[in-house]
């Protein structure tokens, strides 16, 4: 079952990013202890899921994050 983008934006929350912009797609960004950009990604509005799988790949490549360690930080 694809996730749904509330799951991606608590995977997200649960390692350190913040949503800092929204407009046409949310922008969520982790930076580092100097206030840099560490990684950024781009989360579409609502809960629907994510049924592209290369749109969840990007999502995984632009967070440093493997499909594993997402499920397991969703898990909690």
């Amino acid at each position: 079952m694809p996730p749904r983008c509330n799951e991606v934006r608590t995977v997200l929350t649960r390692n350190g990013f913040a949503c800092e912009r929204s407009a046409k797609h949310e922008t969520w960004i982790r930076r580092d202890s100097n206030g840099g950009v560490e990684a950024r990604t781009f989360v579409s509005h609502g809960n629907k899921e994510i049924k592209v799988p290369k749109t969840f790949k990007d999502i995984l490549r632009q967070s440093k994050k493997t499909e594993e360690e997402f499920y397991r930080v969703l898990r909690g």
